[in-house]
């Protein structure tokens, strides 16, 4: 996601998509939107993402069913970096204006 810088979209499916490294795992979602972004050299519409604020605000399940059950997409929204009170970097998403 990060690839795609501060560019809008519109999430049409949210999946879960864990990611494991030997005995770790870290929790992580699919996104499909219904743009396609140039990465690359390809054209892209499926996003992996393990970043905890993104994946927390995905899990919520009124957006989930929303998204994928009644066909109610999210967005536009795009993905911004902030910073922590304690100065911390971290992606997030919020409405895109």
């Amino acid at each position: 996601m990060a690839k795609i810088g501060e560019k809008p979209f519109t999430i049409t499916k949210i999946e879960d998509s864990d990611y494991t490294q030997g005995d770790e795992t870290t929790k992580g979602v699919k996104i499909t939107t219904k743009e396609e972004f140039e990465i690359d050299g390809n054209k892209v519409n499926k996003f992996h993402t393990t970043r905890i604020a993104i994946v927390n605000a995905l899990a919520n399940e009124k957006i989930r069913v929303d998204v994928n059950q009644k066909d109610d997409p999210l967005g536009p929204i795009k993905c911004i970096t902030e910073k922590s009170k304690g100065g911390k970097s971290f992606f997030n998403l919020v409405e895109a204006k």
